[in-house]
Formats: structure tokens, C-alpha cells, sequence
């Protein structure tokens, strides 16, 4: 068994180690602590992602993977949170380092086309209701804020790897933006 104290003792590599092989179980943490290994785990890889060798980085990409994961299980977070919360680490280190098919975390069409999927209404939908969100009932407006959260890493990624040739639903995502609450 792992408490969240000896996860925080540990160093990134053994940490990733430690989360990517099941270890701790669900069990042996509350989703509170489950919240604090997804923070822990995306802070150490904020800090010394680009500086491991390319090993240690499928380590850590499949650790942050089935960290966030077990966060949703255990319902410290839900999914659309999971998924932003990916989104904004891969944007992180997309911006020190190269897109990489083979890593989770830096595949850029991997993450693009997660947002698209992930994103919670249409384009038609979302002009539509960003014309006058003010006005629309709370529901709205959160779906509206859930978009726009999804976004804002997503288009960010998609800019810094392929600003000139982004596909058109992304460029219609882009100009739609600005009007989001």
C-alpha cells in the first residue's frame, strides 16, 4: 500500500514508476489524494518532463494517463476536467518540446482530435448561443464555459504546431472563441 506521503517522498521517476504500475490500488487513496497525485505528478512533469530520456518519458506520459484516470474512478474529478487538465500539461510541454507520435502526452493529433471529440456542443451550436450568452439559462452558459475551457489549451496546441495548415473545423473553433463566456 502507498500513501499520498510516501508519493510525495518520491522522486519523478519513481513516482511515475510507482503510479504507471497500479501502485497505489484506488483503494488506497481517497479521491482527495487522488486529486493531490494528479497535481503532484503534473507539477513534476511541468518541471523535469524535457529533461528525461525518452524512456522515463513513456513512463511518465502512461503514469499521467492512468493517474487521471483514477482520479475519475474514484470521482475526485470528472472527465471533462481530466481532459483539460491533459490538454494544459501537453500544451505545457509542447512548448519546450517536439510533437511525438509515440508519447501520449505529445501526440498533437492525438490531442486534437480528443478535443474535437470531447468538445460538448456543435459550432452552429456554440455561435449561436455566444450571440447572446447573457441571456441564456445557467445550464447554457456552463456547457458554453465547458467549451471554451476545452479550447483554450486545444486551439493553443494546434497553433503552435500547425498554425498555418490548422484544419477548418479548428479555424471555425478559433473565431468562435473570443465570443465564449
Amino acid at each position: 500500500m502507498h500513501s499520498l506521503e510516501h508519493l510525495i517522498s518520491l522522486p519523478l521517476r519513481r513516482l511515475a514508476e510507482t503510479l504507471e504500475s497500479c501502485a497505489p490500488a484506488e483503494a488506497d487513496l481517497e479521491p482527495a489524494q487522488w486529486l493531490s497525485a494528479v497535481e503532484l505528478l503534473t507539477m513534476r512533469l511541468d518541471q523535469s518532463f524535457a529533461d528525461l530520456p525518452t524512456e522515463y518519458q513513456r513512463t511518465c506520459s502512461a503514469a499521467f494517463t492512468r493517474t487521471l484516470n483514477n482520479a475519475v474512478d474514484v470521482g475526485a474529478i470528472d472527465h471533462h476536467e481530466s481532459v483539460v487538465r491533459r490538454l494544459n500539461l501537453s500544451l505545457t510541454l509542447l512548448r519546450r518540446l517536439p510533437p511525438s507520435d509515440q508519447l501520449e502526452i505529445l501526440d498533437s493529433e492525438r490531442l486534437l482530435d480528443l478535443l474535437l471529440r470531447e468538445v460538448p456542443l456543435s459550432i452552429e451550436e456554440a455561435r449561436t448561443l455566444s450571440s447572446d450568452w447573457r441571456t441564456r439559462d445557467i445550464a447554457e452558459i456552463r456547457t458554453l464555459r465547458r467549451a471554451k475551457n476545452l479550447l483554450s489549451p486545444g486551439l493553443a496546441i494546434a497553433k503552435l504546431v500547425s498554425a498555418e495548415k490548422m484544419e477548418p473545423e479548428l479555424k471555425a473553433w478559433e473565431q468562435i472563441f473570443p465570443m465564449l463566456p
